[in-house]
Order: C-alpha cells, then structure tokens, then sequence
C-alpha cells in the first residue's frame, strides 16, 4: 500500500514540475503566470496574461496517449475564464513524446462525467506553445 501511495505521490509532483516548466516558459515570453497550487475542481492550474491576453488553464501531463479531465474541471475552467474576460486552453503533454499541445474545449470527446483526448486528436487540433503565444495567434483570439 505505501508503495502505491508513494507513487501517487510522485505523480502528483511530476505534475507540480510541469506545471512550474510552463509558468516558467510564460514568464520567459513577457507573460505574467502563476499556477494554482490547490487546483482541481475549485480552481484551474494556471493563469497567464500578457496585457493583451489572458489564459486560463487546465493543465494536464500523461505517459499514456490518453488524456480525461473531469467535467467538473472544465466547468471551473469555463467560469474563471469567463469571469475574467480570459481564453481557456487545456495545455497538454505527452512525456517523452511532444512538447507541450493547447486545446480548445471543444477539441475534447465528451463522456458521462468526463472529457477525453487523445494523442492523435490533441497532435492535429491542438497548437504549439509559440503559436499560442504569438501576437498573430492572440488577434485571431478577438
């Protein structure tokens, strides 16, 4: 059982880490971003913003090539975005795959009490972190 936990455990700060790597990247671009670090269903992992531009965002790391996030998660990240006047992105990363991918919501599978993406889908509808973050990209957001 300890075993198990301890890789929970682990999990969880792999998570951390990725979620640190992508603030970090914002911040290197000119953003100002901080991570939630009680995320979850109360708030989203991520905040981003340019002065042009704010993201919001569920952030989500996998070995798999299968990614679920919970309708309750979309449901919290739909509300701050909104309250916020912000763009809500899904940033997803297939360790030792790809770099990071940014979803819209609608680019994923609904389910009964969950959302799915996969890595084919998440290759070819979701867009680089450059892209994301290029001035071009931003108006298109408008």
């Amino acid at each position: 059982m300890s075993s198990r936990l301890m890789t929970i455990e682990n999990m969880k700060k792999e998570g951390i880490k990725h979620e640190q790597e992508l603030v970090k990247s914002f911040k290197e671009n000119g953003f100002v971003a901080c991570r939630f670090p009680a995320s979850g269903a109360s708030c989203p992992d991520l905040i981003a913003g340019d002065g042009d531009s704010i993201f919001v965002m569920e952030v989500k790391t996998t070995l798999n090539t299968l990614i679920k996030i919970r309708k309750m998660q979309i449901g919290t990240l739909n509300s701050f975005a909104n309250g916020l006047k912000a763009k809500s992105f899904i940033a997803i990363k297939f360790i030792n795959r790809e770099d990071w991918r940014f979803l819209k919501i609608m680019d994923l599978k609904i389910h009964g009490k969950s959302y799915s993406i996969d890595y084919n889908t998440a290759m070819l509808e979701g867009i680089e972190f450059d892209q994301l973050i290029s001035d071009e990209y931003q108006k298109r957001l408008i």
